[in-house]
């Protein structure tokens, strides 16, 4: 697993990067964290020291020569991403712990602030892709190499109204939808479903 895989590659572009050549770094990182079977982050890579571990380990397996050179050059590029970026996803409805993705926890700022697992927000665009899940809109394909990894991720069910830890599953509690659609599922005090939104969408669209 690559912890911010999409913030990633966008990352890489805006400096300069070809799209293409961003996608391959990301899948680098991908054969990297299955061939040592770790998960690529801001923990296990912090220093330079930690990507020369990595790469000392990578040496052992069965990967080719030149292929193990590019993933070196992939963790030395994600090492930038991480130490020049602060990255946290915020958005209303959006999130901010792996494998098991707990949350709910309040933390008091100004007001009462859910923490969010961006691992799960990952998950779920792995899982369900960077269309949105009612009007099928993809900001890459409209804007281009600005609009890489954006899309907005819904909780199905609000987190205001659970009030406590719970597991959340990508898969079945999350839903990428473009900034436009999560605005309109949150038109009512009670949420809108994504079939309704959907059938609303299909109904009224030129």
């Amino acid at each position: 697993m690559v912890q911010n895989e999409y913030e990633y590659i966008e990352f890489l572009v805006k400096n300069g990067l070809q799209k293409d050549s961003a996608y391959s770094y990301g899948r680098y990182l991908k054969a990297v964290s299955k061939a040592l079977n770790i998960t690529i982050n801001d923990s296990a890579i912090s220093s330079e020291k930690d990507v020369d571990i990595i790469i000392e380990k990578l040496s052992k397996t069965d990967l080719a020569e030149n292929y193990k050179n590019n993933c070196g050059t992939a963790l030395r590029k994600y090492l930038k991403f991480i130490t020049e970026t602060n990255f946290i996803y915020r958005s209303p409805d959006e999130i901010e712990n792996p494998n098991q993705y707990t949350e709910g926890s309040k933390k008091v700022i100004t007001v009462n602030s859910y923490e969010r697992d961006n691992k799960a927000r990952n998950k779920c665009i792995e899982i369900h892709g960077l269309g949105c899940a009612v009007c099928n809109m993809n900001f890459e394909n409209i804007y281009g190499s600005i609009g890489i990894g954006f899309i907005h991720v819904h909780h199905i069910k609000p987190l205001s109204e659970i009030n406590k830890n719970y597991l959340v599953s990508p898969e079945k509690d999350l839903i990428p939808v473009c900034p436009n659609c999560h605005a309109m599922l949150h038109r009512k005090k009670n949420a809108i479903s994504i079939d309704f939104l959907k059938e609303m969408y299909n109904e009224n669209k030129a």
